[in-house]
């Protein structure tokens, strides 16, 4: 008994195939060389996220009729007025998620699954007859069904699985379903799905992207009999010539019925379209020198065969016949042609072999690290006991370990165990390895007869006190990149978003594989880190941001805040880019000393990194910002940093937004004074400290253990570093760096400090805090304020308010000073988040901005050097920067194709990924 078979219930239609693309390239899951554009639809050249980026993951059932009813006589109801339930509808669940395509991984996607889907059949007036769950089930048989205009080869699969638990109506109004009902086994049904003509839109956009054909069968399931193939015959392709796709087939004693599934073995005329006609085919029996004995002619080869039969024929044998073939083999033979030609037959023995589940996820933890399936071996047909099944062990990675050989029982089955081990971290950015094995009749062909493909990921142990920074975020901002449908219900690597939906996500996590609530995530994640997220998401009062416990975790924040100081650069840089020459001079000013102070702030950050042991990374292959995009770390999560044209709303949306002092509370009060004087630390042109006042030092440090921030702001960051210096350095071995990697900037605003203990290290990190979201207090003591001093904050505020801000006359503190005018056509009209792959490809512009990408690469390069050991390179730098900076204005001067009168700005792209 199965679909392959009498009674039986046949639908075709269409489908949706939601499936995302992103993910399908190996070099997408580092989330340091990921770019907004991989999340883009391809336009070719340029792949950007392939196909369908931002699909959901879904299987849809948008359109399936039940086509036809077989009768268990085998008679044919094509027409709802003999069965209502002809004309009919199988449909998705009514009642919760759709399905889910799910890959098993990156580097093996011909084995996709089918979970969560729960399958209806309608009558043709829309009554529910039954409904029942789709046993998740691997794509098998992929082959080319047709080949497109391009020359590109369009895939055929095959699912078979069966409905499980199967909820029948009360009142069935389908005579066939009745019978059906009657001779079930249990609440379960066979199923199969042919699938093919999915529409991928490279070759031209259409409304019917992602839609395809869906072709099937619905027939009894018999106890103990497998779920995911017909332990009977297998007719295979004859030779490479051969118009005809591998073909189960069974033979039903009882009826003398030889049923053939034809349904993934006819080649299509076209992408969804008509099969070729292959008409006539006869079925016949071989001797073992290969005479051919004619068993009669399949019937019902029409057009319309493959949608009202599922391409499914039978052909009644005679008693004689149905002896005959018990031990002869079967084939299929083509007689359009002036030769009979064998287009299908059994191999040589008559043997079959395939595994009932040959998709797996092992985790190198018990009870997670051992899986089995068991192989079904027939031989005519009927079980092989006594079968010598070899696997190609040879093959497994030592960390797999499997049987080389298993026999199979009485019943012709033999189960196979598969282990895994710890395979540590080879792909780096893809948790564990894959793995296929292949298996066959020990003395049989070399060819594999079938294959498990394994995924084993790496162990990961869930830390005592799991963090957003360290164990999460990286986790989830990896899927946030590749399922880019996520991030219009939640953003996955926003902490807010995350922590706001806990109580779902935990559901999603915790739910059985097999479950359509899990997002297009969660099947994906090991059972370590899917723990470590929910112990995450449990944590008491709230989720923890930031712990900075160990040498390790702080170099990794440093490393961070590097990121942070540069990615404020290109933003107020793209700014200053578009003022043109002689307009804005006041706020052209204002802006390009901000920029100083930022690459100031990178380059003591740099220092700080390398004086702790650690190996600043600037540019490629490490992380760049992208943008639009948010910023680097743990910092103001819900601002949008972007590109644009000098702006006031730019100005006070984005800019003053970065800066925004956050006075903290320090013994229960506001605090706005100064915590140093600038009179209390000499420091050399080099950068190093000629004399500090040690009570100030110690006052300095000891604002830094008082001072609370708000959360996830840049001042409460920089205070979470300087409180680990403290701490760690408590035995007065945390700067262990050479100081030979010093950087020193002689001309630099401020100090560069040059840091080599504790003391330098405060001073720096409390510079970085005071010119970035200093408030405007007079440092000096001295009544009288200095502009220069002024945090960026304040300066950005005085384009904003065209004012400068000075002490009035009755000593506050207000815009009141000289104008900071602002003309809005001294600036070039420069388009919105200049994108280099947004430019037509190998258009004037699209070379000019590539050009100017690669000079900002070689600039990050070369900054690279000169902060791991080539302090003396950095005039080599600067050089690059003056470059980059010519070639921006030379953009500035070129329109953008079909941009309404904008010009192409500078895009601050540094690709990590090539093709």
């Amino acid at each position: 008994m199965s679909y392959l078979g009498f009674p039986r219930l046949n639908f075709a239609g269409t489908f949706q195939a939601d499936v995302a693309t992103a993910n399908n390239l190996a070099p997408y899951f580092d989330n340091d060389l990921f770019e907004p554009r991989f999340q883009w639809r391809m336009n070719l050249p340029d792949p950007n996220g392939l196909w369908n980026p931002r699909g959901s993951g879904a299987l849809r059932l948008t359109d399936v009729r039940v086509t036809s009813v077989c009768r268990p006589d085998g008679r044919v109801l094509a027409e709802g007025s003999e069965d209502p339930v002809v004309g009919g509808r199988i449909a998705d669940d009514d009642r919760r998620p759709n399905g889910k395509f799910v890959d098993l991984d990156p580097q093996n996607q011909m084995v996709s699954e089918i979970y969560g889907l729960r399958l209806r059949v309608l009558d043709k007036d829309g009554r529910e007859q039954l409904r029942g769950d789709f046993a998740p089930a691997a794509m098998e048989d992929v082959w080319i069904r047709a080949t497109l205009p391009s020359g590109r080869g369009d895939p055929s699969a095959t699912y078979q699985s069966v409905l499980t638990g199967v909820r029948w109506a009360e009142d069935l109004t389908s005579p066939l379903l009745r019978t059906m009902r009657e001779a079930t086994y249990g609440d379960t049904l066979s199923v199969k799905l042919n699938l093919d003509g999915v529409e991928d839109g490279v070759e031209r956009w259409i409304d019917s992207l992602t839609f395809g054909r869906i072709v099937g069968a619905i027939g009894l399931h018999a106890e103990n009999e497998p779920r995911h193939l017909v332990a009977g015959r297998r007719l295979r392709t004859s030779g490479d010539s051969s118009p005809l796709n591998h073909a189960p087939c069974r033979i039903d004693e009882d009826t003398r019925t030889v049923f053939v599934d034809l349904g993934n073995s006819i080649r299509a005329t076209s992408r969804g379209g008509p099969l070729e006609s292959v008409d006539p085919l006869h079925l016949v029996s071989l001797d073992g020198d290969g005479t051919q004995h004619d068993l009669g002619r399949l019937q019902g080869l029409e057009a319309d065969f493959y949608e009202r039969l599922a391409g499914i024929v039978a052909l009644g044998l005679t008693p004689a016949q149905a002896e005959s073939v018990r031990e002869r083999r079967l084939a299929v033979v083509d007689r359009s042609g002036d030769e009979p030609a064998v287009v299908l037959a059994e191999n040589e023995d008559a043997t079959f072999l395939r595994a009932d589940g040959g998709v797996f996820r092992i985790y190198p933890e018990a009870p997670h690290d051992t899986v089995s399936t068991v192989v079904h071996a027939t031989r005519y047909g009927r079980p092989a006991a006594g079968v010598r099944i070899a696997l190609d062990t040879g093959s497994l990675p030592a960390v797999l370990r499997a049987p080389k050989t298993v026999t199979t029982g009485s019943d012709g089955r033999a189960e196979i165990t598969l282990t895994g081990t710890d395979p540590g971290n080879p792909r780096r950015v893809i948790d564990g390895i894959v793995a296929d094995l292949g298996y066959g009749v020990e003395d049989g062909p070399k060819v594999p007869e079938g294959r498990l493909s394994i995924r084993l990921f790496s162990l990961y142990r869930t830390p005592e006190r799991p963090t957003w920074v360290r164990d999460v975020q990286p986790v989830l901002q990896q899927y946030a990149n590749l399922y880019p449908a996520m991030h219009d219900v939640f953003d996955l690597g926003h902490y807010g978003h995350v922590t706001g939906h806990a109580v779902y996500i935990t559901k999603s996590l915790l739910a059985p594989r097999d479950s359509p609530h899990h997002m297009p995530v969660t099947r994906d994640l090991s059972p370590g880190k899917r723990d470590t997220i929910v112990k995450w998401l449990a944590t008491e009062p709230a989720p923890p941001v930031l712990d900075i416990d160990s040498i390790d975790d702080l170099r990794s924040a440093l490393q961070q805040a590097l990121l942070v100081e540069h990615a404020t650069i290109p933003p107020y840089l793209a700014a200053l880019l578009s003022v043109k020459s002689g307009h804005n001079t006041e706020i052209a000013g204002i802006i390009r000393g901000v920029v100083l102070e930022e690459m100031q702030h990178m380059a003591q950050v740099g220092n700080l990194l390398n004086a702790v042991g650690g190996t600043p990374r600037i540019g490629r292959p490490g992380p760049v910002p992208t943008y639009p995009g948010r910023l680097p770390g743990p910092v103001l999560s819900d601002l949008t940093v972007r590109l644009r044209k000098l702006s006031l709303e730019h100005v006070e949306n984005v800019f003053m937004a970065i800066e925004r002092p956050e006075y903290p509370v320090v013994d229960g009060k506001r605090f706005k004074g100064a915590v140093i004087g600038s009179d209390d630390v000499k420091v050399s042109r080099k950068g190093e400290i000629l004399a500090a006042d040690d009570k100030a030092v110690r006052t300095l440090e000891s604002w830094f253990e008082k001072a609370e921030y708000e959360p996830q702001t840049i001042g409460w960051f920089y205070n979470q570093i300087a409180r680990a210096v403290i701490r760690l350095d408590r035995e007065g071995k945390l700067f262990t760096g050479d100081p030979a990697r010093q950087v020193s900037w002689p001309g630099a605003p401020g100090v560069l400090f040059r840091v080599e203990d504790k003391r330098s290290a405060l001073l720096a990190i409390h510079q970085i805090i005071e010119q970035g979201e200093g408030s405007p207090h007079d440092l000096n003591g001295n009544g009288v304020a200095d502009p220069g001093e002024f945090g960026h904050y304040y300066r950005f505020q005085e384009i904003v308010k065209g004012r400068r801000l000075v002490r009035n006359g009755k000593g506050a503190w207000a815009f009141e000073g000289a104008r900071v005018p602002f003309d809005p056509d001294g600036v070039h009209p420069m388009a919105d988040d200049p994108d280099t792959y947004k430019l037509p490809a190998g258009s004037v512009a699209r070379r000019d901005s590539e050009q100017c990408d690669e000079s900002y690469t070689r600039a990050l390069t070369s900054l690279n050097r000169v902060f791991n050991g080539h302090p003396e390179e950095m005039d080599d730098a600067v050089g690059l920067m003056y470059q980059m900076q010519v070639q921006a204005k030379k953009l500035l001067g070129t329109k953008v194709p079909d941009g309404g009168g904008t010009v192409v700005g500078p895009s601050f792209q540094s690709p990590g990924v090539h093709f």
